[in-house]
């Protein structure tokens, strides 16, 4: 694509989407982060009423985010061709991708979309990381189509100037633009020669439509309305909850000696004694509290059950009075199965990376590989014993190869079990066993 071309397309569709998406997503990224919109507050501003509002907001939003994103984790892939394993699986590690994943993740839930660029490298192809914030596409059709057409991103290159750069199939196009995403200009370009826009899309939630919804955005108004009534039981609490104590019949002290001297006398601690017979001495009740934390205490219910997370994670507190793994799995039950749709879509993005790596790296098998599996670290609660026996009842009773099995053992890589594969072989009983195994045999 000629630099005239690259210019329009990014003032013409690029560009302008780049700042339309940014805006919208550092609203989200800000929720995410624990940064909520104030709760309303009385006209009269002062600095306790500002020192409240600083202490309503509780990040469960973030909290939610972080679970989901602790109880996903690739520890594996398994090419459909068998001898192509142990290199693409040097790529992922050769990126730090063990961690890095985490970061993609966490993007992709907050802002609906996350994307990861590789482009060839030595001594393996280079791979970054962009959230919806920072990076754009666009697809001929959003929903079915594997690879953009077209994307952008943008980077900071100093106070008043930002860098956007256009990717196509053959070349990246950086420009340099104003902070608005006006004035572009056109400042270099490189080659990558991949053939394809070499830009994965990690979507979990795609409408038929193409477009995306993240975990933040039908979250806000529950978690504002969180905030609002936390803030308004703080207010409670600090100016209403008091017991008040009154005295009528009494005279008004002169001077302020002796308003001073009657404080002192109607400390709790001292006896108070009134000559005038017509006094009335009485309490005023402070405002309950149960009410606002009945009210917060609902919203989070609501904030669980939308967010499809175990109550218990959000209330802090075990709603369930059953003890042991067995029931905290089945208070997971509904976390998991969301888990499972996010690993699938997730998946399903990180096998089109492989293919793409591959293909970069120069694996010619890897690029028409559609057979390959993601290796996911199981999250689901289970003590080591029930996952012993449902093991053990596998081999015994169904004749699963034992050794097939060891994968399945939560906390259990494939790099271990190929050692304990190893360990075994070198065994000499184990060898004996399979020389007697063997005459029996014959």
């Amino acid at each position: 694509m000629s630099k005239r071309a690259t210019l329009e397309l990014a003032q013409d569709s690029l560009i302008p989407l780049m700042m339309q998406e940014r805006e919208r997503q550092t609203v989200l990224r800000d929720w995410a982060r624990g940064k909520h919109v104030a709760p309303f507050k009385p006209r009269e501003a002062n600095p306790e009423l500002d020192a409240l509002l600083e202490k309503a907001p509780v990040p469960l939003i973030m909290l939610i985010i972080r679970i989901l994103s602790q109880s996903m984790e690739i520890q594996g892939y398994a090419p459909g061709v068998e001898r192509l394993k142990d290199r693409l699986w040097q790529i992922w590690t050769g990126n730090q991708m063990a961690t890095r994943q985490k970061r993609l993740y966490k993007a992709a839930l907050w802002g609906g979309q996350a994307f990861a660029m590789s482009l060839p490298g030595d001594p393996v192809p280079k791979t970054r990381i962009f959230s919806g914030r920072n990076m754009v596409a666009l697809y001929q059709d959003p929903e079915a189509d594997e690879w953009p057409q077209y994307a952008g991103f943008l980077e900071v290159a100093s106070r008043s100037k930002f860098h956007f750069t256009v990717v196509d199939d053959e070349k990246l196009h950086r420009m340099q633009i104003n902070p608005d995403g006006s004035k572009a200009e056109y400042i270099e370009e490189q080659v990558h020669g991949t053939g394809i826009l070499p830009v994965v899309r990690y979507a979990g939630d795609i409408d038929d439509e193409g477009s995306v919804m993240g975990e933040v955005e039908p979250l806000i108004p529950i978690q504002s309305n969180i905030d609002q009534t936390n803030f308004d039981r703080l207010l409670t609490q600090s100016f209403a909850s008091w017991v008040i104590r009154y005295i009528t019949g009494m005279a008004k002290p002169e001077t302020d000696e002796d308003a001073a001297r009657a404080k002192t006398v109607l400390e709790r601690d001292r006896l108070l004694l009134i000559e005038n017979p017509e006094a009335k001495v009485g309490t005023l009740e402070g405002t309950a509290l149960n009410g606002y934390i009945e009210a917060r205490r609902d919203s989070k219910q609501d904030l669980a059950a939308t967010a499809q997370v175990s109550q218990k994670t959000v209330l802090g507190a075990q709603s369930n009075n059953a003890d042991g793994a067995e029931a905290q799995a089945a208070e997971e039950a509904s976390t998991q199965r969301k888990i499972h749709d996010y690993e699938t879509a997730f998946g399903e993005a990180h096998k089109q990376h492989f293919r793409l790596v591959g293909m970069q790296d120069g694996l010619a098998e890897a690029w028409t590989d559609y057979a390959g599996e993601i290796d996911w670290v199981n999250s689901e609660i289970r003590s080591l014993s029930q996952v012993a026996d449902a093991y053990g009842k596998l081999a015994t009773q169904l004749h699963i190869p034992e050794q097939g099995l060891w994968e399945m053992v939560p906390g259990v890589t494939p790099d271990k079990a190929k050692k304990w594969a190893e360990m075994r072989a070198a065994d000499p009983l184990a060898q004996m066993g399979r020389l007697i195994q063997a005459d029996v045999a014959q």
